[in-house]
């Protein structure tokens, strides 16, 4: 399989596992880039954007990144919280008035934002819901959490999208995709999409799902009613390829992508150039502090959250660098800014993996990016 793209001479064994992860057939089509103030260092891809191999991979072949969306919607309310219109210390309820009942009066923005809510699941099985942003909000504002919010985390997979969102309509007027692209994306040339343009469907990749038995085989009897609750709902592996999937906004899960998009915004995030910097430092340090950690309800596993963000506790998924901050998504893509080399590095792919925080192959990837860098291959 040829890899096409560039990358420094020096990163020519992250070029060598690109090509061994897709002659090896652990992939359809993927890309993988890593930034320095908003240029490439490493910006490659190869494969095909369908699962009968018929469809050439390009660079700016969009994929769906599941939850590595949530990254992109925490820098989007970062945005605001710098502009000074969005405070993670006030209750939601300030923004959002209906939101504070229920149990959920005291919960602020920044415990939204690192899944203590409560509210990590819904109770309909429709997805044409799912593509209405005023439905879902209704019926999350009147929810009883199932915790004492501010108490634990449990990953909000789905609906912390529709809670950003409402966040962002009731303060700019504006959806959250449409913020995202005005005052984002579009001035800094960022190819991703929160609710995707008609116009761009030629680009998109067809998402190739994990077979049934790796499912079952995933399955276990550690269950709990946060989990059962985040669990239930439509099958939106059946529905990730559709026009009406990619149109709708749900900023928790149906971004569009690509590695040298993503990789590009976090570099911005985290570059020195004042020139190019997005967010400040201190706005940085804000969205991606500690708000929350220990073993997560839904995810079972033990996390740290910031404002939105996965934070690289373990400095396994995101490299050494504990500061690192941003989110994986379903299946395998994942896009993070790495504050002390200064990087933003991204995975995309079709081929789904059945994970929800990591994949071998992104972390092969970055780690041998991460050698490179050190100097030691």
């Amino acid at each position: 399989m040829d890899i096409s793209g560039t990358y420094e001479e020096k990163f020519s064994p992250v070029r060598e596992l690109f090509q061994r992860l897709h002659d090896s057939g652990r992939e359809v089509g993927s890309s993988f880039s890593v930034y320095q103030d908003g240029k490439p260092l490493i910006d490659i891809w190869s494969g095909y954007s369908d699962k009968e191999k018929n469809i050439v991979w390009n660079r700016d072949t969009l994929a769906n990144v599941w939850s590595t969306t949530k990254g992109i919607t925490a820098l989007t309310l970062a945005h605001l919280h710098q502009q000074g219109r969005l405070d993670y210390e006030e209750k939601v309820s300030t923004y959002w008035p209906e939101f504070g009942c229920n149990g959920k009066e005291d919960v602020t923005v920044g415990m939204l934002l690192s899944h203590q809510a409560g509210i990590c699941g819904s109770n309909t099985n429709n997805v044409e819901d799912y593509y209405d942003q005023a439905v879902m909000a209704s019926e999350l504002a009147q929810m009883k959490p199932l915790w004492e919010p501010g108490t634990v985390s449990g990953y909000h997979s789905l609906t912390y999208g529709w809670l950003s969102s409402e966040l962002v309509i009731r303060i700019t007027g504006k959806t959250l995709g449409t913020y995202f692209k005005e005052e984002i994306a579009a001035p800094n040339e960022i190819d991703f999409h929160i609710g995707l343009p008609e116009s761009e469907e030629n680009r998109v990749a067809e998402m190739v799902p994990f077979p049934r038995e790796e499912n079952k085989a995933k399955e276990t009897n550690e269950s709990n009613e946060a989990k059962q609750f985040s669990d239930q709902g439509p099958n939106l592996l059946k529905h990730q390829n559709t026009r009406e999937w990619r149109n709708a906004e749900i900023a928790s899960a149906n971004g569009q992508g690509c590695a040298s998009g993503i990789a590009k915004l976090y570099s911005l995030i985290v570059t020195e150039d004042p020139n190019l910097k997005l967010l400040d430092n201190s706005t940085i340090e804000t969205m991606s502090a500690e708000r929350i950690a220990g073993r997560d309800l839904v995810l079972g596993v033990v996390t740290r959250w910031g404002a939105g963000f996965v934070m690289n506790m373990h400095k396994i998924i995101y490299g050494p660098e504990e500061k690192s901050f941003g989110h994986s998504g379903w299946g395998g893509s994942c896009g993070f800014g790495d504050p002390v080399n200064n990087l933003g590095i991204s995975y995309v792919m079709n081929k789904m993996a059945n994970n929800l925080a990591a994949d071998g192959r992104s972390i092969e990837l970055i780690n041998k990016t991460y050698e490179c860098l050190r100097g030691e291959n």
